[in-house]
């Protein structure tokens, strides 16, 4: 990825999953400028054969995207629930009753009877009803399937996670003797966080996701202590509810920042499993173009989705037609 502000065509940054990895080489040839490897669902050995398996097919950038200060579920056999179940979360990663393991110290230090908890991007809440020191038992607020490693965050007070986890130390050890490695920080609080990557990684690029409510307040700060800035709608939207992520954004100015700004999450999502995005998707892209944005990170259509290929190269078309428009605003005429 480029330090520099300004680049001649908006770039694409893709993330590869078990969708994807197969079609690396055609996804290459479509014109992207780095891939994602999600670090959230992968171990340290993982995800060390996954950059081996790049380096050997293209020196393109690979980015890291470390879980950095976030909640998530462990590991646990997916399972469907309804609105007024009850479920317990333990501390304990191995808990033979049955429960989901958050395994997070912070979370039964911090959380409260009452507080709401979204998980997966918000797309499922619980109730808190009792907290112990390595127990919660929550009630279902909606029907879903609950998924092991979605993040997990308290809707009324933020949950502060004091460093990165054990399993983000180990990634950046198994990935640093590979070149061009840049590293994704999520959920920033106010720029310290690059810090501690750099502590393990000095020469590594920093990537810094807006993920949190802090965040919003503090990106000038993590601006200044990173490399590029990252949008993340998904877990921002969880956040803050979806109307105050959308008037921060819309008041949001990518250009009064030092460094580029992506934006990442959701932006062409029914290319997910779809053929086409919807027209309300081009538009927005668009309009982020038009403002400064100098790229776009697409995570599950090219991650999960039925054709991870047809999905970058439509992105990467409609990138190369917006930026074309962008630098002749007047022209008018039709688009095959």
């Amino acid at each position: 990825m480029s330090a520099s502000h300004t680049v001649p065509l908006p770039q694409l940054i893709i993330t590869l999953g078990p969708a994807s990895f197969d079609s690396l080489d055609e996804l290459i040839r479509v014109g992207i400028h780095a891939v994602r490897l999600n670090g959230s669902h992968m171990d340290a050995r993982t995800l060390e054969h996954a950059v081996r398996r790049i380096r050997n097919t293209s020196p393109m950038g690979v980015i890291v995207d470390l879980q950095g200060a976030k909640m998530r579920f462990g590991t646990f056999v997916p399972r469907t629930i309804h609105a007024g179940q009850s479920l317990t979360f333990s501390h304990d990663a191995h808990d033979a009753h049955d429960a989901i393991p958050v395994v997070h110290p912070e979370l039964y230090r911090d959380a409260h009877v009452g507080d709401t908890l979204r998980c997966d991007d918000d797309r499922i809440r619980f109730r808190i009803d009792e907290v112990t020191s390595d127990h919660i038992n929550v009630t279902c607020l909606s029907d879903g399937v609950l998924h092991p490693r979605k993040g997990v965050n308290v809707v009324e007070h933020p949950v502060h996670l004091d460093d990165l986890s054990h399993s983000d130390v180990q990634q950046i050890e198994a990935v640093r003797p590979f070149d061009d490695i840049t590293f994704a920080c999520s959920f920033m609080r106010d720029g310290r966080e690059a810090a501690w990557v750099r502590q393990r990684a000095p020469h590594a690029a920093i990537i810094g996701k807006v993920e949190r409510a802090e965040a919003m307040d503090a990106i000038d700060s993590i601006s200044a202590s990173v490399d590029a800035v990252w949008i993340c709608r998904g877990d921002l939207g969880a956040q803050v509810g979806l109307a105050t992520m959308a008037r921060w954004i819309g008041a949001f100015q990518p250009a009064s920042l030092p460094v580029p700004t992506f934006m990442a999450g959701q932006v062409l999502e029914h290319l997910t499993h779809h053929a086409n995005p919807t027209r309300s998707e081009v538009c927005h892209l668009h309009d982020l173009l038009q403002r400064g944005y100098a790229g776009i990170v697409l995570s599950d259509e090219t991650a999960i989705g039925l054709d991870p290929l047809r999905a970058a190269s439509t992105a990467a078309a409609l990138l190369k037609t917006l930026a074309r428009g962008r630098n002749t605003r007047g022209r008018s005429g039709a688009e095959n």
